[in-house]
């Protein structure tokens, strides 16, 4: 945790590269290497850039659309209607408006507000991976010969290197379709309902796709938020509703099979992943939950014939042809 903001970029950067090295591995059969490593950097700097501001313009837009004058008071309304329903229960006005008297609408946009803040100041954060991004292209015409040492003396780490580097790429792979498969129903959903900022959102569940297990929920908060300002109760239902039955076809019965036959780690250790990887690395190691713990199984569990039979908890099938020897 204390050098997390080193390993956290420096781990992001190298798998970027490892998901797009096929590229420049094609590249170098036809143009110099400084050409094909210069193409490199452009294209990790796009994906960067294109994460950044979408998370950007997903959380301006949001703070946005809640600063209109007309959600103030549909706000107040449904705040007043709270209010008559709890009475009913036997909770005094007094109290309601007490709990309520530190908390308005405006909060929220300011909370928005400060998400964009807190994502440009991150500036030193992110010169610095793409410093490291600079460096990991100028060397990565290396990588083979490299491989091809370790391999000479240490055959089981270059082994599991290599099948650490599959599996991320197809992880990767596997979480941009998926990505995209449930941006485009949401994007629809929401279209269909109404509901404003539909692309906005339908990008935000793009990007969020890529956190497991959590990922959904952050996507699903301001849309909802917004559906119940801008078409009442009835609204905010349909879209929690078809954010959900999306959520669990997509993300709970199709994804994890597909990513799981792909980089081989069950639902249950994806998500102890995610919760560990995050408190020792923060935001990006969330991010980075399942490259991480393939690592960690890639080195210190398949390579070791001692260590293989911990694959029977953690693999995506209990006969992975990784599991343990007699």
């Amino acid at each position: 945790r204390q050098v997390s903001s080193i390993v956290a970029p420096t781990f992001l950067a190298v798998t970027l590269l490892i998901a797009v090295y096929p590229l420049h591995k094609a590249l170098r059969r036809v143009v110099p290497g400084a050409l094909s490593a210069l193409v490199l950097v452009i294209l990790l700097y796009g994906i960067l850039a294109s994460l950044v501001a979408g998370i950007a313009l997903a959380a301006a837009q949001f703070a946005t659309e809640l600063a209109k004058p007309t959600y103030s008071d549909t706000y107040s309304g449904l705040v007043d209607d709270a209010i008559d329903l709890l009475a009913g229960f036997g909770i005094t006005q007094d109290q309601i408006i007490d709990g309520l008297n530190s908390f308005d609408l405006t909060s929220l946009s300011g909370v928005a507000s400060g998400a964009v803040d807190a994502l440009t100041g991150t500036t030193s954060l992110l010169l610095f991976l793409l410093t490291v991004i600079i460096f990991l292209a100028m060397d990565a015409g290396g990588f083979p010969r490299r491989i091809d040492a370790i391999h000479r003396s240490r055959p089981d780490v270059a082994d599991a290197l290599v099948d650490f580097g599959t599996r991320v790429r197809k992880y990767w792979i596997v979480s941009t379709i998926f990505g995209i498969i449930v941006a485009v129903i949401d994007y629809v959903a929401l279209l269909a309902l109404g509901v404003p900022l539909a692309a906005t959102f339908g990008l935000l569940a793009f990007i969020t796709n890529y956190i497991p297990n959590v990922g959904f929920v952050l996507g699903l908060v301001p849309p909802a938020f917004i559906a119940l300002l801008d078409g009442g109760l009835s609204t905010m239902l349909w879209v929690i509703g078809i954010y959900c039955v999306a959520n669990f076809v997509i993300q709970s019965i199709l994804q994890p099979k597909f990513t799981g036959d792909a980089v081989g780690i069950n639902a249950t250790t994806a998500f102890l992943s995610l919760v560990f990887w995050a408190f020792v690395f923060g935001a990006l190691g969330a991010l980075l939950a399942i490259p991480f713990t393939l690592l960690v199984k890639s080195l210190l569990i398949d390579r070791d014939p001692r260590s293989r039979w911990i694959n029977q908890f953690i693999a995506s099938a209990p006969d992975d042809s990784s599991s343990a020897q007699p």
